[in-house]
């Protein structure tokens, strides 16, 4: 028999399909770009769109309304695909991406309905994400706010200072997600600059912290439905990916951080995703 958790998880694995396979069609329309931290984190996009945040795709501006910062900004396909998906603007837009005059370009612009952020330059994020908690306290308001960082983003020392003053403030209101894919722009993140010990550094820094599967979306909505971890912590999700899912040529390699996306990957690239329920 079918439990409401059942179908639940269902839908959420068929929207992160869908997005894997907007990413690809946004992507292709471009000819070129960020494939590989854009897929990665699809499942926890869904997770947060389709199940986690408060939104209405209607009302954008809605001032209740939870916020999400994608401080990695190279993955805005991934972010435009669920977007489309969740309703704030036609997924005909993503057959235009990147194109002339198209509203939706390489990286976040907060001038598209449901961006927060324009994101772009790395290491960012999290400050403006951590001022909109603070907002949110001083508004006396319930919202939340969730940051997705890369991993290679970590590398700023400017995240590290973000992180401390969280700490400080004791944001419960603010979560941090780290999609650890393990490979940035130029090869391994342990080739140019070694995160780990990952958890115990942000543990240091007076957060709360749980490393999960970044793909088992049961584990991801357990875990975003236990946020806050505590109750005068900002919280961090340490989710472990493969750069590139779901498509062998692309995963687990540096080469499709960003590459072209020819008529022939595309189709292959569709062909191994399979399609949606």
């Amino acid at each position: 028999m079918t439990t409401n958790r059942d179908a639940l998880l269902a839908d959420l694995r068929n929207q992160a399909l869908c997005i894997r396979r907007n990413v690809w069609r946004a992507l292709h329309a471009a000819t070129n770009g960020h494939v590989g931290g854009s897929t990665s984190a699809a499942d926890l996009f869904a997770a947060l769109y389709f199940h986690h945040l408060r939104l209405r795709p209607d009302e954008p501006d809605w001032p209740d309304r939870d916020r999400f910062v994608l401080s990695k900004g190279h993955a805005n396909a991934g972010l435009a695909a669920v977007l489309a998906q969740a309703g704030f603007f036609d997924e005909a837009w993503l057959d235009r991406f990147y194109g002339f005059e198209s509203p939706l370009g390489m990286h976040p612009d907060i001038k598209v309905a449901g961006v927060e952020m324009s994101t772009g330059g790395l290491g960012h994020g999290l400050s403006v994400g951590m001022g909109m908690a603070l907002g949110a306290r001083l508004q006396k308001k319930d919202f939340r706010t969730v940051v997705m960082l890369g991993d290679g983003e970590l590398q700023e020392g400017s995240s590290w200072e973000a992180a401390m003053a969280a700490a400080q403030h004791k944001l419960s209101e603010l979560t941090a997600i780290v999609d650890y894919n393990k490979i940035q722009q130029s090869g391994h993140v342990t080739d140019m600059i070694d995160l780990d010990p990952l958890a115990d550094k942000w543990r240091a820094f007076g957060w709360a912290v749980r490393e999960i599967d970044g793909h088992e979306m049961g584990v991801i909505v357990d875990t975003l439905d236990d946020l806050p971890f505590a109750a005068d912590q900002p919280s961090l999700i340490i989710a472990h990916t493969v750069k590139g899912k779901g498509v062998s040529f692309a995963e687990d390699t540096y080469a499709w951080h960003s590459n072209f996306v020819t008529d022939v990957l595309y189709q292959q690239a569709l062909d191994e995703l399979g399609e949606p329920a």
